[in-house]
């Protein structure tokens, strides 16, 4: 074999299945570090929102009709009608459906109904009043009273119909109803209704629900996550989770950690030293441009968590969790993050030259929209735009392929659609 072509077969070869060929996703150099977009960013460090903007925006956020709600303004009851079209949502038992790698039959349909208990319920023009109830730990967020997942094939493991998202410790939730089992309670959050396990919420006052719902002074998680010992038990929170701070010296924090009295089911707390570091902050972090990037990153390589699952994120619950570190509290789905109040650029109708013009303009750490999916903006780079995501899969013709993780990559992946991902963003918005 000539020698030229004994060594540039195997270059072409590692060329071709190297990551920066893998269809635009980047796997390793500068385009996967922070601090290079940073430094790309000239304005990165200018505060966008100060602490009364951010506030003002949230007001904005729950005037937006997006299911968003300020949870120390919940009156004290609330009508069956708001919240009827979640709790009778039944659509994760639609048509051939897999629990445990077997289908649920009909008549395990019409069980996990029965617990749902809506004939319980006053009629629909009634109200129901608030009981109030504080999380003791990363908690699960279903769209039916159920532990098990129920998944579209018999062997998905990824994929749960019944997963809606999590809350973690410490946040207040307006308790609506419980199941009949009485293993599950349907409460409002902040960003949607849902079922949580009745183990994970402590019941409390309506002064203590609002001391968690607005608290005075508080660290912010800004790690990826954080482990925190409280009654015995090693509780997980993850980035944009709240501590409430009670005193502070050089080198240690003390904060009061919710947990759940064994005896009464009454909200108790412990009070913890903590040690100072780079993972916890005093009060929200500075929103600037160069701030989302620098969280976003933090994620980079981190499973893909369908609705939170696995102590990880989804492409929405990214997003979120970087804006909350920032104290921005963002709808929970794609439908609704896509209708956000901002600087909104549009993109529908526009031809790919276009689209790249104007995303030479935009700001890096903005919410880029297609249908089902959400990105943060990172940057041009050679006349392309890149973005930070959590991505489940892209198609490559025909053919589906999971990636399952934190990445970043430019726009020319491709949709179902056989469009590029690039020719499929709705809109742009930078929260503002």
């Amino acid at each position: 074999m000539d020698v030229k072509k004994k060594f540039l077969i195997p270059f072409l070869l590692s060329f071709l299945f190297s990551a920066s060929a893998l269809a635009g996703i980047v796997d390793s150099g500068a385009l996967t570090e922070a601090s290079y977009w940073t430094s790309h960013n000239p304005e990165g460090d200018r505060v966008i929102l100060d602490e009364t903007g951010v506030r003002e925006f949230n007001r904005k956020i729950y005037n937006a009709g997006l299911d968003v709600t300020d949870m120390k303004t919940l009156p004290a009851s609330i009508p069956v009608r708001e919240f009827l079209p979640w709790i009778s949502n039944t659509w994760a038992m639609k048509g051939t459906v897999y629990r445990k790698g077997k289908e649920l039959t009909e008549e395990e349909k019409e069980q996990i109904r029965e617990n749902v208990s809506l004939g319980t319920l006053p009629p629909e023009g009634g109200f129901v009043p608030l009981r109030y109830g504080v999380t003791v730990r990363h908690a699960m967020i279903r769209n039916l009273p159920l532990a098990d997942g129920i998944f579209e094939s018999a062997d998905d493991v990824y994929y749960d119909n019944v997963q809606d998202s999590v809350l973690e410790a410490g946040e207040p939730v307006a308790i609506l109803h419980e199941s009949r089992d009485e293993k599950y309670y349907f409460v409002r959050l902040y960003n949607l209704f849902g079922w949580i396990a009745r183990e994970d919420v402590a019941l409390c006052s309506r002064a203590q629900f609002e001391r968690y719902a607005d608290p005075e002074n508080f660290l912010v998680v800004t790690g990826r996550d954080y482990l925190a010992r409280t009654s015995g038990e090693n509780v997980f929170h993850l980035m944009g989770a709240r501590l409430l701070l009670l005193q502070e010296k050089k080198d240690r924090w003390q904060v009061a950690l919710p947990y759940k009295d064994d005896k009464t089911g009454q909200l108790r707390e412990k009070n913890v030293w903590l040690n100072k570091g780079a993972d916890l902050h005093r009060g929200y972090l500075p929103y600037t441009s160069n701030q989302v990037i620098r969280q976003a990153f933090k994620f980079l390589g981190s499973v893909y968590g369908w609705g939170g699952a696995m102590q990880s994120v989804d492409c929405s619950s990214l997003v979120g969790s970087v804006y909350s570190t920032m104290g921005i509290w963002l709808p929970r789905n794609t439908t609704r993050l896509k209708r956000m109040p901002g600087q909104v650029t549009g993109f529908e109708g526009l031809d790919t030259p276009e689209r790249l013009r104007l995303f030479a303009k935009l700001q890096p750490g903005s919410a880029v929209s297609l249908a089902g999916h959400i990105m943060l903006y990172l940057g041009m780079e050679d006349g392309a735009p890149y973005v930070i995501h959590s991505s489940s899969s892209y198609y490559v013709k025909d053919r589906k392929i999971y990636v399952r993780r934190v990445l970043v990559s430019d726009l020319e992946l491709h949709r179902k659609s056989g469009l590029t991902f690039l020719d499929s963003v709705i809109n742009v918005i930078t929260y503002q």
